[in-house]
């Protein structure tokens, strides 16, 4: 079997491949090898290598960037999976893409399954929620991936802002009313592998299991790490960003739950795996 990444690059695109390389043929792509906001491109690279099925872990990320960039936000994680799944669907492969828990409001107050309604509160939301609709209604056979807050090896993120703070002793800004499910990237790529297989369709949320506030992650490095520094704490209207956070997006892997297939890890195991891998504490 023909498995093409789109992202192969990327943070979660790399483990993908890690992943996967053994059992299946993989094709990486990242923007070098074919900018997905190009539809004739997108078209082009699927019909070349003819893939069985194709993971879409292309995006921008960058919440405040997609709030003062509209356009960009829209290309990239709206019609890029539009013009992907066109492809997919002309040529026979199934799409696996990879969404977001910023598709949701955060006033639910309690973790979100794959049967409550999106409603995103910024930019970047909005634009990730278009492209989980365009995949839809492209006429491909898909599966929706949705998870929440990624950390891993190959690109910096919050944990390691967190985590290179503690060593250096400098003070750490932690949001309190942020709460979601931290995933590691490793095992969300071993979740997407066991997935390949199995002939699946609709929309799935992958993450380990429970959830936290960034104040609480902070506390949980600080324990691994057997180190503290000065927190700084505050709230959304203090840290004043660009566009809003939802408050509570923890995601349930209640698809995944259902079908006895789930095998996340918590969270906290999670994150002490990283913490020992990256930083060998």
């Amino acid at each position: 079997m023909k498995v093409l990444v789109f992202g192969g690059t990327g943070l979660l695109g790399t483990d993908i491949i890690e992943a996967c390389k053994d059992e299946y043929k993989m094709v990486k792509s990242g923007s070098a090898e074919c900018d997905i906001t190009d539809a004739a491109k997108v078209y082009d690279f699927v019909k070349t290598h003819r893939p069985d099925v194709v993971i879409n872990s292309a995006a921008i990320t960058d919440v405040d960037k997609c709030e003062s960039d509209h356009d960009t936000a829209f290309k990239i994680n709206a019609m890029g999976p539009k013009n992907i799944a066109i492809a997919c669907r002309d040529f026979n492969a199934r799409l696996m893409h990879i969404s977001t828990d910023y598709v949701f409001d955060g006033k639910k107050g309690d973790s979100y399954s794959e049967f409550d309604k999106p409603n995103p509160i910024n930019v970047y939301g909005q634009s990730k929620l278009l492209g989980e609709e365009l995949v839809q209604t492209s006429g491909a056979k898909y599966m929706i991936i949705r998870t929440a807050w990624i950390f891993g090896s190959h690109r910096k993120h919050f944990v390691d802002y967190v985590a290179e703070s503690i060593t250096n002793g400098t003070e750490i800004v932690a949001v309190k009313d942020m709460v979601s499910s931290p995933t590691f990237s490793v095992d969300l790529a071993d979740t997407i592998k066991a997935l390949i297989p199995l002939n699946q369709y609709g929309v799935f949320h992958a993450c380990n299991k429970g959830y936290c506030s960034r104040v609480q992650m902070v506390e949980e490095i600080m324990k691994i790490m057997r180190k503290t520094t000065r927190v700084q704490v505050m709230n959304q209207s203090q840290w004043k960003r660009p566009a809003a956070r939802p408050v509570f997006s923890a995601l349930k892997n209640y698809h995944l739950h259902l079908m006895d297939i789930d095998t996340m890890a918590g969270w906290r195991d999670a994150l002490k795996r990283y913490i020992k891998y990256k930083y060998n504490v």
